[in-house]
């Protein structure tokens, strides 16, 4: 009888040890599919990332250039104001001499008269 209850108790012992081993087991591939599950997540949250800060530098690159066409575009503007300031001032000063080159002219014409 003893002998029957030591078999007995082995045979629960090796069912508690197959019980622990599935348990086990379940554990390891609940663990392996969370972690599958994770490394999909971050890959996810990682393109979402990425495509983000590629849309934002995209923004950002268009306001710089808006930025730059609109400051070429007030140099532009600032230029042709001198450049026209520079043709008035060389009008004016060209007919200023208008009367003096034609005396001039006159003067020279009688002299050579």
């Amino acid at each position: 009888m003893e002998t029957a209850l030591k078999e007995s108790r082995e045979a629960e012992i090796l069912s508690e040890i197959r019980d622990a081993e599935k348990k086990s087991d379940e554990i390891i591939e609940k663990a392996g599919r969370e972690k599958e599950s994770m490394l999909h997540q971050a890959s996810f949250n990682a393109s979402k990332m990425l495509i983000a800060k590629e849309d934002e530098i995209r923004k950002l690159q268009e306001k710089k250039l808006v930025e730059f066409r609109d400051k070429a575009r007030l140099i532009k503007e600032e230029k042709i104001a001198e450049g026209r300031g520079v043709v008035k001032q060389l009008k004016a000063k060209a007919e200023k001499n208008i009367p003096k080159a034609v005396e001039f002219m006159l003067k020279k014409f009688g002299e050579m008269v």
